[in-house]
């Protein structure tokens, strides 16, 4: 395969997919336990899919444009920003994009974050240059040579549901989406149609979701259902709970395995090259 090529594929890779809070200990090892983080790699550009502590320590290759696609403002989906190992870098320019929530634009939902007391410097105090792009409830626009679509989730308080799309590939990631409204359903089912991997919140088993109607947060029967009807080419399962331990991944893992669809649960390092 030719430089060129692989250049124009697009490579996620999971680099954080516990939802909530991290996880911890030996249990948690294979499926990893920092939170939402996923990179894709497509021509010249880095697109980070939120900045969990999945972000903190990764090194950025040094001549790409680098960005952030941000979900929402929960904490576990911006806790790693801090640490991103690109902020450090004086000639660095990063763009984050993402959703006004309760009246705050992206930019002021992150001072109020990486700020005295909470943080001791300011995001503008890094070395890097960072320019903050807000998005409406839906819309377009281009990296590089990905497009990018996006539209509004169903989650307490909002989420942004992104489509990366590149030589006629599509990723779709869907965390933080709960599947409790008829007519979003409708919505992300159209939006996902025929994408090559959809990424697909499933924090919760059937009997646990019972509990927690309303959290926004979805189930693996829930995602394979939207997936199927969407004619998606592979789902890939996100936001793990954090007390999911990995022998209970596995054994949802093989509950899933042999759906007509390609199923998987989200590990740390797993690598989708489309």
């Amino acid at each position: 395969m030719s430089e060129q090529i692989l250049e124009e594929k697009m490579r996620l890779t999971v680099l954080g997919a516990r939802g909530s809070m991290p996880g911890e200990g030996g249990n948690v090892a294979v499926y990893g336990g920092s939170t939402s983080c996923y990179r894709i790699k497509v021509g010249n550009e880095e697109i980070y899919l939120d900045a969990g502590s999945g972000i903190a320590g990764v090194m950025p290759e040094k001549n790409t444009n680098v960005s952030i696609l941000l979900t929402h403002m929960h904490l576990d989906h911006l806790v790693g920003l801090p640490f991103f190992s690109a902020l450090g870098e004086a000639k660095r320019k990063i763009s984050i994009y993402g959703g006004e929530r309760d009246g705050l634009s992206v930019k002021d939902a992150v001072d109020r974050l990486i700020v005295p007391p909470f943080w001791p410097i300011c995001i503008e105090n890094y070395p890097a240059s960072v320019e903050f792009h807000s998005l409406n409830e839906n819309g377009a626009f281009k990296l590089g040579i990905a497009s990018i679509e996006y539209m509004e989730g169903n989650h307490p308080g909002g989420s942004t549901v992104f489509k990366i799309a590149c030589n006629g590939k599509s990723i779709v990631y869907a965390t933080d989406f709960e599947h409790n409204d008829k007519s979003a359903v409708h919505r992300l089912t159209d939006f996902a149609a025929g994408a090559d991997l959809f990424l697909y919140d499933a924090q919760y088993t059937e009997k646990e979701y019972e509990r927690y109607v309303g959290y926004g947060h979805s189930t693996p029967e829930a995602g394979l259902e939207i997936g199927s009807a969407a004619k998606v080419k592979a789902i890939l399962f996100v936001h793990h709970a954090p007390h999911r331990s990995d022998a209970e991944l596995e054994e949802m893992q093989s509950k899933f395995s042999d759906n007509g669809i390609k199923v998987s649960f989200a590990k740390i390092g797993d690598d989708f090259l489309l």
